[in-house]
């Protein structure tokens, strides 16, 4: 990775001979992703087990080989006046390195369909404006209840610590044994691979001490972004407590100047089988609490021929237990 994301590109990226792959990402290719990043998808190219594709100036990429593809989270992250060159950089590089890439979550699909490609829309993003959000007006009304209800009994909002370490861990694992489907990944943070000190952990403490709740947020958009990753209570945990654990954070993110943040992209629902595996209905009608602004996101395969087999090769990337593994865990 360059020693510095701010100089201009030295020649046009087709005769750029910088481009290569590592096994993981530096904290160059992280910091890099976190300024230029504009997808709230954009901080999972970073996941542990990622191939990183580095770019030179233009931009990184990261993805998970499954097989003959290369599955990216969202779009490749470059400044954007080197977008199009980075695209066309990192598809040339798979397709010498002999890899199909199906990107799993982008924000247009225009630029894509210019190069053959066919989209799909497969998830919204629920966004939510910073300067502008508030608990007041009518459709709020709900979520102020909630919020008032939390802080009656006592719940408060506190950072992550060492010494809070043991308690959130079992709360992880007092969700994962309600969580339908196993615990996924790609664009969902895994609890054993994420460093507290890396995200934005913020903890719920009820009024004995204990912990009863904690939400991840990772930052995009060179800090104007913030986008929920894992949200988990404990089985005992007052029915308010992730929503003053949001709320709380959207309301702090935003005296800070954070300007986005994203709740989390919610895939669109695949029927009951599909509901079994990953509940996105319910999860849709709690985010809508918020009042957010629904965005489309898309996938992009090859071709339309192609979109079966990337759909597999996502799957296996989202659950590497494989899809019926998750759903005979809820059968």
């Amino acid at each position: 990775m360059p020693a510095t994301v701010d100089r201009p590109p030295r020649r046009p990226f087709a005769e750029d001979p910088q481009c290569r792959a590592h096994e993981s990402a530096s904290l160059d290719v992280v910091d890099f992703v976190a300024r230029w990043g504009r997808s709230s998808v954009s901080p999972f190219h970073c996941e542990p087990g990622r191939t990183m594709v580095d770019l030179g100036d233009h931009g990184v990429a990261g993805y998970a080989p499954i097989r003959r593809w290369a599955v990216l989270p969202t779009d490749v992250v470059s400044p954007p006046e080197n977008e199009c060159g980075a695209l066309d950089a990192l598809i040339g590089h798979l397709r010498a390195a002999r890899r199909r890439p199906v990107f799993t979550a982008v924000t247009s699909p225009d630029a894509y369909r210019r190069l053959g490609n066919y989209a799909v829309r497969v998830a919204d993003d629920p966004g939510v404006d910073l300067p502008a959000f508030s608990l007041e007006g009518p459709r709020m009304a709900s979520l102020r209840h909630s919020i008032s209800s939390a802080r009656r009994s006592g719940l408060r909002i506190v950072p992550w610590s060492n010494a809070l370490d043991p308690e959130i861990t079992r709360v992880s694992e007092d969700w994962l044994l309600t969580k339908r489907g196993g615990e996924m990944g790609f664009t969902l943070g895994r609890f054993d691979l994420v460093d507290p000190e890396s995200v934005d952990c913020r903890v719920a403490i009820d009024r004995h001490g204990n912990v009863v709740g904690f939400t991840t947020w990772r930052s995009y958009q060179n800090g104007h972004g913030r986008v929920l990753d894992m949200m988990r209570r404990s089985l005992g945990a007052p029915n308010p407590t992730m929503d003053l654990l949001i709320c709380e954070s959207l309301l702090e993110f935003a005296a800070a100047g954070v300007r986005h943040a994203s709740l989390g992209p919610v895939p669109l629902s695949h029927g009951p089988l599909g509901e079994r595996v990953y509940p996105t209905v319910s999860l849709r009608r709690y985010k809508e609490k918020f009042a957010p602004t629904w965005r489309p996101l898309w996938l992009v395969a090859p071709s339309r021929l192609l979109l079966p087999a990337a759909l597999r090769a996502v799957a296996h990337a989202f659950c590497p237990d494989g899809i019926l593994n998750a759903v005979r865990r809820n059968a």
